[in-house]
């Protein structure tokens, strides 16, 4: 590659960077958490979980009759989600869409006491923390946000693809080089290193998130393409499943057929699990019943079994792996959530993803010190991108600890919905005043920096801290909660460690002027 073109590359791969760093910092934060998505919500209501389980557990039919009671009215079209109750999950989860007479839909979410049927008081909506931080990494909680999260990671996948050709050349000679003694070349020498070691990682996030968030452009393009316009061809050719469709037949039937149908799916799959059990038309004479089992540690770990309702008759069991292009998104998305290698894949995961984070934050140094010493440069101009660019990095760890601070200790007749995206935004808008503040001398903002790394620090530092005074204290966690309450403390004690080795950093390292002056002239050369 001549010095033209890699000049090009360069400065290519530096702004795109620059421009979609905030977005991707609250992608990979946010992220990275939500490889404990599940964990989570677990840790977030420990204080007002259930009782583990205990004598015998009602039956589905029970659950279905306490819901039927209420007059619901769910569409026969809509299907009605139950998830058993487990060791980890000691209750009834059920989820469900009814229809107003107007035509407008509301979702439910309701949990039941696994002995007694009865609904609980509470309910998953009151610990919204950890939808939260999925919907921001998925689609930033804006509208249009899953298309603007999809066009940012094909740009990442281009950043990653130009960042691979700008190292290649030196990619061996050069790969455990790391020089701490001068600022700018510790930056891209960490970018480099951390950038080629996380490659497998930043490769296959960057691909999977093009291909979910983008999906439905992918879908619309091929089937009015290719199929006319009818995506149901589509999807069956491609050989996704296919969720029942039920006319109703307007003749009742016992809830008693799914309690058949539960135990018939336990005989028949001893080493799968049943996830949730699916039910279209309700009650009808006509309803299907949709197992979803799941086998542990599979690559394509979910199987669908349907049965009728009738007769309990099996209809059809499906595994994506029998059709290639479902086996194969599948498998990918099994990838991209790490769900088939257990807690140490996703703490491996989750490391990695603290990674990428440092590949934000060093790139934008990078960028930004380059620009401090060009003379030309805007001074206007250059803060404003300062202040942006830390609020976004910086102030991201910050309001994503404020979410934990702010879910643990408010009040729960606060609503989660309202209160955490509200602390979010708010959080990432502090940050931004102060960056403001202090982004107009060129060793303020790194001192600004310090600041806030050393904040999110502190924040993601004390909801691990209360829980310990607390189990010091008498309290004990009902032991199904135990792992999970450990597993994200640990989470959020090594990203304050992240956040604090990095301000630590930042505040023992003074630049020199003429050791940059010539830093940055060997690396434009």
């Amino acid at each position: 590659m001549n010095k033209s073109t890699l000049k090009n590359l360069t400065h290519a791969h530096a702004w795109l960077g620059l421009i979609i760093s905030g977005v991707l910092m609250i992608v990979f934060v946010c992220g990275s958490l939500s490889f404990f998505r599940y964990n989570i919500v677990q840790w977030d209501s420990q204080y007002h979980a259930p009782a583990p389980l205990a004598g015998e557990v009602a039956s589905v039919a029970t659950i279905l009759d306490n819901i039927s009671a209420k007059n619901y009215n769910i569409p026969t079209h809509h299907n009605l989600l139950i998830s058993l109750p487990t060791d980890e999950q000691p209750y009834y989860y059920t989820a469900f869409e009814t229809e107003t007479d107007d035509g407008h839909h509301q979702d439910h979410q309701l949990n039941f006491d696994a002995n007694t049927g009865e609904q609980l008081a509470v309910n998953t909506e009151q610990f919204y923390l950890s939808d939260m931080l999925y919907m921001l990494h998925i689609s930033l909680l804006l509208p249009y946000g899953t298309e603007i999260v999809g066009v940012i990671t094909l740009l990442f996948f281009v950043m990653v693809l130009s960042g691979i050709c700008m190292v290649l050349k030196k990619l061996v000679s050069h790969f455990y080089q790391y020089r701490l003694k001068r600022n700018k070349d510790t930056y891209l020498d960490g970018h480099t290193l951390i950038g080629i070691s996380s490659l497998p990682f930043t490769f296959i996030f960057a691909l999977t998130g093009v291909m979910f968030n983008l999906s439905i452009l992918l879908q619309a393009g091929f089937g009015f393409a290719v199929f006319k316009g009818d995506i149901p061809a589509l999807i069956k050719t491609a050989g996704f499943f296919d969720l029942p469709h039920v006319e109703a037949s307007g003749n009742s039937i016992s809830h008693n057929s799914v309690d058949i149908i539960v135990q018939k799916v336990r005989a028949d799959y001893p080493e799968h699990k049943i996830v949730v059990v699916n039910l279209y038309g309700a009650g009808d004479e006509n309803g299907v019943a949709e197992i979803r089992l799941q086998k542990h540690h599979d690559l394509i770990p979910t199987t669908h079994v349907t049965y009728a309702l009738k007769d309990a008759a099996k209809l059809a069991d499906y595994n994506a792996i029998e059709a290639p292009t479902a086996a194969t998104y599948t498998t990918l998305s099994s990838l991209h959530f790490g769900e088939f290698g257990g807690i140490t894949l996703k703490f491996v995961y989750f490391i990695l993803g603290l990674g990428c984070c440092y590949l934000i934050l060093s790139g934008n140094l990078i960028w930004l010190e380059k620009r401090e010493n060009n003379r030309q440069q805007s001074k206007r101009g250059l803060a404003f991108v300062k202040a942006m660019t830390l609020a976004l990095s910086t102030g991201t760890l910050i309001a994503v600890a404020c979410s934990f601070v702010g879910t643990r200790f408010a009040p729960l007749s606060w609503p989660r919905t309202e209160l955490l995206p509200t602390l979010f935004f708010c959080a990432i808008g502090i940050s931004l005043i102060h960056a403001l503040f202090n982004s107009i001398k060129h060793q303020a903002i790194r001192r600004a920096m310090v600041q806030q790394l050393v904040c999110a620090a502190i924040l993601f530092a004390i909801c691990p801290l209360y829980d310990f005074i607390q189990i010091v204290s008498g309290y004990t966690p009902y032991a199904y909660l135990q792992l999970d309450v450990f597993l994200v403390n640990a989470a959020l004690l090594l990203t304050a460690l992240f956040c604090f080795s990095l301000g630590k950093y930042q505040h023992a390292t003074r630049p020199n002027a003429t050791e940059e002056s010539l830093t940055m002239s060997r690396s434009v050369s």
